[in-house]
């Protein structure tokens, strides 16, 4: 069987052009990760609440609306800067990746000194939260993107 195509539909190999992709966009995976991770610190809230955990401060006591609604406003913040690096960074992933773990540190420093005068037991409570809501929604966030190493070359095609 042949296929003959009209004049005006042949193509050459040279006409061809590699089209470039855009880079696919992190903030639905973000926004499911940001959502499961903010259930992930009220359901921990709840538990230490319930266990004993004292969350009284200097200023009065912690509410437990603020464990979900600073994790959602801390993964949105997180979700912009992967936005960013996809479109700037060579290598966004990994520069997104080391970029998170500074912040997460820098996010434990509030929590750690004395201004509030936190109990120890809630100190280490509010720093285990930290390190799992990053845990949550990094991984899944950079699961989306890519590296681009070299050329601007496109990453391995089984990562999107």
């Amino acid at each position: 069987m042949t296929l003959h195509l009209p004049e005006h539909r042949r193509t050459t190999a040279v006409e061809i052009t590699q089209v470039e992709e855009r880079p696919a966009p992190v903030w639905p995976r973000g926004l499911v990760a940001t959502a499961v991770a903010a259930v992930a610190t009220t359901v921990m809230a709840v538990i230490a609440k319930a266990a004993g955990v004292d969350f009284g401060s200097s200023l009065g006591d912690v509410p437990l609306s603020a464990f979900p609604m600073l994790t959602i406003y801390c993964s949105l913040i997180g979700i912009i800067i992967a936005e960013v690096m996809i479109r700037v960074a060579t290598m966004p992933r990994s520069t997104f990746q080391i970029t998170m773990i500074v912040l997460t540190g820098l996010s434990l420093v509030p929590d750690v000194l004395p201004v509030f005068e936190f109990d120890l037991t809630f100190v280490g409570f509010l720093c285990l939260t930290h390190v799992v809501a990053a845990a949550i929604v990094v991984p899944m966030i950079a699961l989306r993107m890519e590296e681009r190493r070299g050329l601007g070359l496109p990453g391995p095609a089984h990562r999107r």
